[in-house]
């Protein structure tokens, strides 16, 4: 049987998902599946467990063919033509891929919605949002319901496991020995969930002074190293996952490659700002420090079910980022690092 399953997301929603679909590979072997996502995530769904074929289209082309329905036909065509026989939408999927959906041909049509979605009977089958309100475990639960709605569903363990991405690693992994080593990355897809980038660049500084820093250069984060640590390009999901194999921390916001780093095993310490609690990291949670805002009246206020446009608080915005100075956050550093064994640098 063909499978199309729809996820054109950012990088750290991917990582959400690529557990439910190494899932499906596993007990559906004989299924064709095709992964319709965006190029940044593509190289999630490599190796052994990945899909048999990975299409991709920028998130907001996609999201906005609706507006040039040539572009709407042309998705619709390319996926029906695989003759699916069922599709996944993934919860945050929006009107355009309900329609390609809707109109595959797939009798069985399985997935979420975030109640903005336009397109009458996309789906056959809607599993609601966990009670946890984490994207991981509401991905897991349509996985495990598309795979029982052919008969494989059954024995479908109740918390999904880290996804395997030992592709994205080139092996050999950091000798034992030597100084410890934190991985800074003070990037994120929307800068609402930024804690400063002059911030980061002071505590990885002072970090340096005990550890190897290295100051990860992508995007807004481009350009000269702070001082004492060691800049490292990542134009590649492999680079960032060779950067953070090994490292004894990560740090930085709530964002992808947060969720990478925490996928991978890193030890972390993410600042967070109005970012959902269900995007705190899923995985290995005795190792990471999520850091919010203890008593703010507004916080966090974005919800899974609901995009966030704009800071809530108008008398003091973005008070849940202002709140972490970097004396804070250093010391949370710090106290993960002695966590992870012996004293703390």
């Amino acid at each position: 049987m063909k499978v199309v399953l729809f996820k054109l997301n950012h990088l750290g929603d991917n990582i959400a998902f690529v557990p439910a679909v190494q899932a499906l590979r596993r007990r559906c072997p004989d299924w064709q599946i095709t992964v319709l996502t965006t190029p940044g995530a593509a190289e999630l769904y490599g190796g052994p467990l990945g899909p048999q074929e990975v299409l991709t289209c920028a998130k907001r082309a996609f999201d906005r063919s609706y507006r040039r329905p040539w572009k709407l036909a042309w998705w619709m065509w390319t996926i029906r033509r695989r003759q699916p026989g069922a599709c996944l939408v993934a919860f945050d999927q929006g009107n355009a891929a309900h329609a390609v959906a809707r109109f595959s041909g797939a009798k069985v049509r399985i997935g979420g919605n975030l109640e903005r979605i336009r397109i009458a009977h996309s789906l056959t089958e809607e599993v609601p949002n966990p009670e946890d309100d984490r994207p991981v475990t509401w991905n897991w639960r349509m996985a495990r319901a598309l795979a029982g709605s052919f008969g494989r569903g059954a024995e479908w363990p109740d918390e999904p496991p880290a996804p395997d991405l030992r592709h994205l690693l080139a092996g050999g992994r950091r000798p034992a020995g030597g100084r410890r080593r934190v991985v800074v990355h003070a990037g994120a897809s929307r800068e609402m969930n930024r804690w400063p980038t002059q911030r980061f660049a002071s505590v990885a500084s002072s970090l340096s002074r005990d550890c190897e820093v290295v100051w990860i250069e992508h995007g807004a984060t481009a350009g000269r190293a702070p001082a004492g640590t060691v800049a490292a390009p990542a134009d590649s999901l492999a680079a960032l996952a060779g950067c953070l194999e090994g490292a004894d921390l990560f740090l930085g916001n709530n964002s992808g490659p947060m969720h990478l780093a925490n996928a991978l095993g890193c030890p972390g310490v993410a600042v967070t700002g109005p970012t959902a609690i269900g995007w705190d990291p899923y995985w290995h949670r005795d190792r990471w420090v999520a850091l919010r805002h203890p008593d703010l009246y507004c916080a966090p206020c974005e919800k899974l079910t609901r995009e966030l446009t704009g800071c809530a608080n108008h008398a003091s915005p973005m008070a849940c980022l202002d709140y972490w100075t970097e004396q804070k956050v250093e010391a949370a550093c710090r106290l993960q690092l002695g966590r992870a064994g012996g004293r703390a640098p």
